[in-house]
């Protein structure tokens, strides 16, 4: 008897404009090869503490996101800009969810895409998805949080 797991991810955008929270929808995204690689490192790894994911990305790109992508399209700097670290949680036993809260920017941002990445610079991007656009004001009553889950079946 053969066994296969299979590694699925997906995400959520939600927008904060003016103090009120509107809620996205769930949407599919790509794993890319280097995170499947990352992850069997990672438990073949008798390191404590190695996490696959630590930082959230965002960027303006457009483009289909790719298994063989190594980095979002167009990446975000400046403006206030810096990746965000996660918070991880285990909802259920076989999802690992990662979320992330991108506000205060100093000049009002189109976010078209987002990638998980294992450290706040360079790093590997372990999976890329677009957000559909989502514009957030230079205004602290605005905010994009993202909610990603990874599930092994």
């Amino acid at each position: 008897m053969q066994e296969t797991i299979t590694v699925k991810g997906r995400l959520k955008v939600d927008v904060l404009k003016d103090g009120v929270w509107t809620e996205g929808e769930w949407r599919d995204n790509v794993i890319t090869t280097v995170g499947k690689n990352g992850l069997a490192s990672l438990l073949n790894s008798a390191s404590t503490g190695t996490s696959w994911v630590t930082h959230m990305a965002f960027g303006s790109g457009t483009t289909a996101p790719a298994a063989a992508d190594t980095s979002l399209q167009t990446e975000l700097s400046g403006n206030g800009y810096a990746r965000v670290p996660v918070t991880r949680s285990n909802p259920s036993g076989n999802v690992i969810q990662y979320q992330a809260t991108l506000t205060n920017l100093s000049a009002s941002t189109t976010i078209q895409e987002a990638g998980l990445f294992d450290a706040l610079t360079v790093g590997n991007l372990r999976a890329h998805q677009l957000t559909g656009a989502q514009t957030i004001g230079a205004s602290t009553s605005d905010a994009l949080q993202i909610t990603w889950q990874v599930t092994f079946s």
